[in-house]
This record gives C-alpha cells, structure tokens and sequence, in this order.
C-alpha cells in the first residue's frame, strides 16, 4: 500500500509542485546586475512619483554609493517655449567598473546606457527620448560641480 501511494505521488503530485514553481505565463529572465536592480526597484523613495525627482536621486546615489557605484547627480532647468510652463529636475548618472556610463532618473523604468562623450545637454534629451521636444534646457553647473557621490 506505501509502495502504491509513492508511485501516486511521485508520478502525479511531485510535478505538479515542480511546475507550480514557475511563473505562468512570464519567461525566466536572467539576472539583471546589481546597479540596474537598484536603479530600477519601484519600491525606492521616488521611483515613478511626479515631482519626487530629488526624493530618488538621493535614494539611489545613497544605495549605488554604498554598493561602491559611484556618479554624480545632474541638475537642470527646463522651460516648455511660448508658455509660463517651467521648472527643475534632477537625474543620475553613474559609471561602472567596466567604464560604461548611465543614466535613471525616478519617470523612467530602467537606466540607459549613456554613449561616450556626450554632454550633460545631451544626457537630458537622452532621458527623455527626444531632442525635438519644444523645451530650452539649462544645466546648473553650479550645483553639478559638488554634486558627486
């Protein structure tokens, strides 16, 4: 009877639970690295918040800084053109042990590699996705010469 009850369970039940492990439904990505998991966890203070920007970078900076990732927070101020319609905004940037550069701030999901030699100017539009957009942008150099972590 034990010997029956075995055979039952390990032909019928024992894969059930082992397929029951999976997700259903979603494919097994492999492990993302270690700085992209920071950047991109939505439970970090900010994360996809309007108006949290500052709120993020220093959540991020604190956990990238202490994992030995270490970068520098970028300032700007940003004016929609022919409009009243203006204000300030701050994002990451951070360099790796292999020399790739990134980027994240707390409106998108993941950090973008950033290409080499491109400008402060040119990370903003990178995080937005668009260059054409009708929007003047002005770096704040001052506040970016002591913002490293």
């Amino acid at each position: 009877m034990f010997k029956r009850i075995s055979v039952i369970f390990a032909s019928i039940i024992l894969p059930f639970l082992m397929l029951s492990a999976f997700p259903h439904g979603q494919p097994l990505q492999p492990l993302q690295p270690l700085h992209y998991r920071l950047a991109s966890d939505p439970g970090l203070s900010g994360k996809g918040k309007d108006g949290k920007c500052m709120d993020y970078a220093i959540a991020l900076s604190s956990r990238l800084a202490s994992n030995g990732i270490h970068g520098q927070l970028i300032f700007y101020r940003w004016h929609i053109r022919n409009t009243r319609t203006e204000g300030s905004h701050v994002f990451v940037t951070y360099r790796l042990s292999d020399g790739t550069k990134w980027i994240v701030d707390n409106e998108i999901t993941h950090p973008k590699a950033v290409p080499s030699g491109a400008t402060a100017a040119q990370l903003v539009y990178l995080l937005t996705g668009s260059e054409s957009a009708p929007v003047d942008v002005q770096i704040q150099e001052g506040l970016n010469r002591i913002s490293y972590f």
